[in-house]
């Protein structure tokens, strides 16, 4: 790298770091205010920053997994897996056992639950009513009280981090967690998803443990909550648009708001390492990119929707995560004259560092519906400033 372009990679690292450190933007969403439309790499001091989604795709494939240091779990959330790429690939045929049987599940089972009326965050309620039904399909059965008071607390704490509620991890939540986890492996129920999977159980029971904990409970509550979140906070501007087109609805909700901030590989080979911005290749290139327009995937005229990865990292699990996201948005919204209000201070980001703050209800809707603030917002705003740093030094997710 010659003087020149040298200057520009640390003016534009720091140009970078200074405004996620002064901001209250996740890295993603920084670098998309920055960087808006521009095309191709921009080069940072110890990495390239891929700016569009033609310039990723672009980009020599390679096995290496997707954000290693970002995958929400991994190093900062240490849950069970500490070392993600060594089996990665076992893992990802393993899981891919299962999901044709879950998907096959969503299609025949019923759930039943009601999301009960509220004034306030809802992120655990529905958070609670997916983490019930992710087990059920595992197990093909409700889980046990017992049962779901030792693995509800462990997904929650998670959660908690990753919304920025807290910063440690609750060791004795988690612990509990792999433990209630490591029971039902053994128990080996005949409608378990890997009761007839010798590929499953010839894995150590570290990975048993964590397919089970992370791939699914955790990947499936923690990912469909917030997808189920982002629809039910965009149908309450756009409802038509969810009652006409249920899927270009979802597709819509997905590119604004993507469940993964960044991704990153690191140096292989000749090729540098790497760093992109999911809101930015969901946005760039896009015809009034921060507008929620649910018609334009009536055609094919635009980029690809990048939230679920790309060429041989592509998320196996993206029919699995919107089937079920569908199957709880509509079960809430058949409820009957369904209704929902935003709090009027809040403001509708891709993650829910202040939850939820919503008012929902079923039958008349009360006056003062569009008028009512949640509290606590500034409390909540430094909670999670401070959060979001330690996790961006922890994951070392701008270096």
């Amino acid at each position: 790298m010659d003087l020149i372009n040298g200057l520009k990679a640390v003016y534009y690292t720091s140009l970078l770091y200074l405004r996620v450190l002064f901001s209250l933007m996740t890295p993603g969403t920084a670098i998309w205010n920055l960087f808006q439309n521009r095309k191709g790499k921009i080069n940072l001091i110890s990495r390239d920053l891929i700016c569009d989604s033609e310039t990723l795709i672009s980009l020599p494939k390679c096995g290496k997994p997707l954000d290693g240091f970002t995958n929400a779990l991994c190093p900062f959330l240490p849950t069970f897996l500490l070392d993600n790429d060594q089996y990665w690939k076992q893992r990802r045929d393993v899981f891919s056992i299962a999901n044709s049987i879950i998907n096959q599940r969503i299609l025949e089972n019923s759930f039943e639950f009601k999301l009960e009326s509220k004034k306030g965050n809802v992120l655990w309620d529905i958070f609670e009513i997916i983490a019930k039904i992710s087990f059920q399909l595992l197990f093909n059965r409700i889980p046990t009280e017992d049962e779901f008071n030792d693995i509800y607390p462990g997904l929650l704490d998670i959660n908690k981090i990753i919304k920025r509620f807290t910063s440690k991890p609750d060791l004795q939540a988690r612990q509990a967690l792999y433990d209630r986890t490591l029971i039902l492996i053994k128990q080996n129920e005949n409608d378990f998803v890997f009761h007839d999977s010798k590929e499953f159980y010839a894995m150590n029971e570290i990975h048993q443990v964590s397919s089970i904990a992370e791939d699914f409970l955790t990947t499936i509550s923690v990912q469909c909550t917030d997808l189920v979140c982002h629809m039910l906070l965009l149908y309450s501007k756009y409802p038509n648009d969810f009652h006409d087109n249920i899927e270009n609805s979802i597709h819509e909700t997905l590119r604004l708001y993507p469940l993964t901030d960044l991704w990153t590989r690191q140096p292989y080979g000749k090729q540098r390492g790497w760093i992109a911005s999911v809101v930015q290749l969901n946005r760039n290139g896009w015809t009034q990119p921060d507008e929620f327009i649910s018609q334009r995937w009536d055609t094919n005229d635009h980029p690809p929707l990048m939230s679920w990865g790309f060429d041989i990292r592509r998320c196996p699990a993206q029919k699995l995560a919107t089937g079920i996201s569908q199957l709880v948005f509509e079960n809430i919204l058949k409820g009957g004259d369904f209704w929902i209000r935003p709090a009027r201070n809040f403001e509708h980001e891709r993650t829910f560092p202040y939850g939820c703050q919503v008012w929902i209800g079923y039958g008349e809707i009360p006056s003062e519906a569009n008028s009512w603030t949640f509290e606590g917002k500034f409390r909540m705003q430094c909670r999670r400033w401070l959060c979001e740093k330690v996790r961006m030094i922890d994951q070392n997710e701008l270096n």
